[in-house]
């Protein structure tokens, strides 16, 4: 367990005591571009240092996060929109296989290998699908509730 995910155990450990987890997939567009140096990003959840060759998305609210080109590719279909700042658009891939999720009631912090991000009570726990059976995984993250319930769909159990 690297340091990132050992900081991460108590969340992480209150989060799989419950059976509240729930696979998640993204439903709105992003835009993005690819960092040619590396940047200090302000996030929603807090100041990340993102480096070169990652992704810096943007949601349908201004809000901004890093991802790994290999995530971008895994989640979303690049499209040919790119506005005058260089964003281009990206479309949900209908074939990704979603996130697990979960609401924490409380304020809480998760780690990431850029830093440091912080929930709000409400916000929600984020891992990929594929770590599901993974009690610490080394992908977590934080998403605001609100954003979460406009850009997110929940998949139901049978799929």
């Amino acid at each position: 367990m690297s340091d990132p995910d050992r900081r991460n155990k108590a969340i992480l450990d209150e989060a799989n005591r419950t059976t509240a987890w729930f696979r998640a997939r993204k439903k709105s567009p992003i835009w993005a571009k690819q960092l040619a140096a590396t940047q200090i990003v302000s996030t929603l959840e807090g100041e990340l240092e993102v480096a070169v060759g990652s992704f810096l998305c943007r949601g349908e609210a201004g809000d901004v996060w890093p991802q790994s080109p290999g995530s971008i590719e895994e989640r979303y279909d690049a499209t040919d929109e790119v506005d005058s700042e260089g964003w281009r658009k990206y479309i949900p891939r209908t074939d990704a296989q979603g996130v697990m999720a979960i609401q924490i009631l409380h304020p809480f912090e998760v780690y990431v290998e850029s830093g440091k991000l912080t929930g709000k009570a409400g916000d929600y726990l984020v891992k990929r699908h594929q770590d599901r059976d993974v009690a610490y995984p080394e992908d977590v993250w934080v998403v605001d509730q609100t954003l979460f319930r406009r850009t997110y769909e929940i998949i139901p159990v049978s799929q």
